[in-house]
């Protein structure tokens, strides 16, 4: 699977990072499916609340809001435009999931309300201005890999 995530999408994170400081956050990943297994984020949402120095929760009120505005504007159109996941930040930690982040991502695919067959997660670190980020897909079979991501600027 590949993931790009477009430039002003990347500009988007970089603001949101450098305004959470030493706070992780994080929101929802949206975008086109261009082919099998390859998507664009062009759509990156910010949850307004933040975390903390070690913990991000996903604010699942303004997550519903958020996707059903993401869909509104696509006009529904599913097979092209869709969900793909979530990000967060580790400002003091790698850029790798923890337990507790891959705990959350089954919980969503494995969710009987899911409707879709993965979902990604991206986790990000602002270090001056240099942007480090890596992904992962998860399935509701329970597998999570690596995801070729590309980062435009």
């Amino acid at each position: 699977m590949k993931i790009a995530v477009a430039a002003d999408q990347t500009e988007k994170l970089v603001a949101a990072l450098g305004r959470a400081g030493i706070k992780e956050t994080g929101g929802q990943l949206f975008g086109e499916q261009l082919a099998p297994s390859i998507f664009r984020v062009t759509e990156l949402t910010v949850q307004s609340r933040p975390g903390t120095f070690a913990r991000f929760v996903v604010d699942l009120l303004q997550a519903a809001k958020d996707a059903a505005r993401f869909f509104e504007r696509t006009e529904r159109q599913y097979t092209r435009y869709n969900y793909i996941g979530e990000w967060h930040s580790h400002p003091s930690f790698a850029v790798q999931p923890s337990g507790p982040d891959v705990a959350a991502m089954r919980g969503i695919v494995r969710d009987s309300r899911f409707a879709g067959s993965f979902a990604v997660l991206m986790i990000v670190r602002l270090d001056a201005a240099m942007l480090t980020a890596g992904a992962w897909v998860c399935d509701p079979q329970g597998a999570e890999h690596p995801v070729t991501l590309e980062v435009e600027s």
